[in-house]
């Protein structure tokens, strides 16, 4: 078989010196944008390209094998090239795959899709597929018509796969995000029943504050007083918490009421002689709870009665959960002269583990403004160990400090990937679902599967506690040596000096006094210190940090 033009130019060049780079960029057309790719798919004949991302090249190990296989069998009927899935729409599907890609082409139909760097089967495809192309062009045979951004039953049925397990896992999550909600729920209860198990909040829209006599009216018989009240605007914050608890107060008119215009909050008691619990009682007296739905006086009810236009007039707790949420909102001095407040739920996360040597690049992203706020904790390992990690420092300042370092540290980070309540936030301020892409493009050493994972790992990575700042110990403080000094008070208490002891100490050179050289040998020569320092600074200037460049290939 004769040898292709672009072949033949290819050795050309590698024979005038051009070298291999130059044969290759002969053999395969580079794609970048979307004209150039449209123009490369009216070419006749059969297509492979090797679909690439930014942060994992093409595959250069396999341009040996095409090029034996367009040289020996392909001809002018196989056409290579490379394009970057980053940049042309039709590709968008492969951006987030790490994978070799290698896509199938003919007469502007997709006809084949391979994964992975596998050689022999990749052979096997261009040979197969080849002798399709001919089939065709003979009439023996049709052509999927499949466009170039659509499926393969191989890729439909992959992504059937994952998005079952993605299903799964994300039933896993939510799952474990309510039963996490329920936990803090419960326990901000309990706490809160202590203090105030007789006590009910309630709340008065403002179209319906001028009927607070008659609330109180209907709560006397039950023996429930409107102990206290007080106008509140909830604000937007507030508007969604108690929406939150009750979705009647989503309705957009309720929110805008409420988030505008005073409210009356309501704080109401149970009296001593009566038994029961009041939410029950309050709920029973306003709402009509306990009565059949078919009976004409829970028509009557209060809460009934004070709607306007749809839209709700009154809120009194279902439960104690619904209580407790509701008294933090609406009287929080109350409540926190009691009990202090609730801790802020940590939002879903997981951990990322980089190697140390990464440290600067993994830093300089998360400090960008769109991440910034999903890190939540990060710190600096020994190793990769997911089980049993052991924690060198907290902070970047400390590990630059450390006079050693090496290539199997790590920097892991805590990343949250969605928020606690996502009732309570603007939809634009949930983050992605997912890692971020500026970190996954980095080449993470182990990514947590899904957040109840990256709960159980980042809490041995980052116990209670973690975060609270370290106390560093007092510097103990030098004593300064004192020379003895005789004063004239000193001489009159001791007496008059002894002669003879003057004398022999004139006799020795003054060896024996105490403000003598002798002392000054005894603490040791500055100069001596000098060199000593300057010793260990050059050793320090010597030491390499193994953490600053990536881990060395093995050989």
């Amino acid at each position: 078989m004769s040898i292709t033009s672009a072949v033949a130019n290819a050795h050309a060049a590698a024979a005038a010196g051009a070298g291999k780079k130059a044969a290759q960029v002969q053999l395969q057309a580079e794609l970048a944008t979307d004209d150039e790719w449209g123009k490369f798919l009216h070419r006749d004949g059969l297509l492979v390209v090797d679909v690439y991302t930014e942060w994992c090249g093409p595959c250069i190990g396999m341009v040996g094998n095409l090029k034996k296989i367009k040289v020996e069998i392909g001809g002018d009927n196989l056409h290579l090239a490379v394009a970057k899935a980053d940049t042309i729409e039709c590709l968008k599907r492969f951006r987030n795959r790490s994978e070799p890609t290698w896509m199938f082409l003919a007469g502007g139909q997709l006809v084949n899709v391979v994964f992975g760097a596998d050689a022999p089967r990749l052979a096997r495809t261009i040979v197969e597929e080849l002798k399709n192309e001919e089939l065709v062009k003979k009439g023996e045979k049709e052509r999927p018509q499949r466009a170039p951004h659509e499926l393969t039953p191989p890729e439909l049925e992959v992504a059937l796969a994952r998005e079952k397990l993605l299903q799964e896992r994300r039933e896993k999550e939510t799952a474990a995000a309510e039963a996490a909600r329920l936990g803090r729920r419960e326990k901000r209860a309990v706490r809160l029943e202590a203090h105030f198990a007789d006590i009910c909040p309630g709340l008065m829209m403002p179209h319906a504050q001028k009927n607070l006599r008659k609330v109180s009216d209907t709560l006397e018989p039950y023996g429930v007083l409107v102990a206290d009240k007080c106008p509140l605007v909830l604000g937007k914050d507030g508007a969604r918490i108690l929406a939150m608890e009750d979705p009647e107060f989503a309705q957009p008119e309720a929110a805008a009421a409420l988030a505008e215009r005073p409210s009356l909050a309501l704080l109401l008691k149970k009296m001593p002689d009566k038994e029961g619990n009041i939410i029950e009682l309050a709920r029973r007296a306003l709402f009509g709870d306990g009565l059949d739905a078919e009976d004409e006086q829970r028509n009557k009810v209060a809460a009934e009665e004070l709607r306007a236009n749809g839209m709700p007039g009154l809120f009194v707790p279902a439960d104690r959960h619904q209580r407790a949420s509701i008294l933090d909102l609406l009287f929080p001095k109350m409540v926190g002269a009691l009990v202090q407040p609730p801790t802020p739920p940590e939002p879903p996360h997981i951990a990322m583990v980089f190697g140390a040597w990464q440290r600067r690049a993994i830093l300089q992203i998360v400090a960008a403004p769109n991440l910034a706020s999903r890190i939540l904790r990060y710190g600096f390992f020994a190793d990769a160990n997911i089980k049993e990690p052991k924690l060198l420092c907290k902070n970047i300042d400390k590990y630059e400090e450390r006079p050693e370092k090496d290539h199997s540290e790590t920097i892991i980070l805590m990343v949250a990937v969605g928020v606690a309540e996502p009732l309570l936030v603007e939809p634009k301020d949930i983050p992605p679902d997912g890692p971020p892409d500026e970190l996954i493009t980095l080449g993470p050493l182990h990514v947590s599967e899904d957040t109840v994972v990256g709960a159980e790992e980042c809490e041995r990575f980052f116990p209670p506690g973690y975060s609270e700042p370290e106390h560093k110990p007092r510097p103990k403080s030098k004593k300064k040596k004192k020379k003895r000094q005789e004063t004239k008070d000193e001489a009159e208490q001791g007496g008059s000096v002894d002669t003879a002891d003057t004398l022999d100490d004139a006799d020795n050179g003054g060896e024996g006094s105490p403000d003598g050289e002798g002392e000054g040998d005894v603490e040791g020569d500055p100069d001596g210190d000098e060199n000593g320092d300057a010793d260990e600074e050059e050793e320090e200037d010597t030491h390499v940090d193994k953490a600053t460049s990536p881990p060395p290939t093995a050989t």
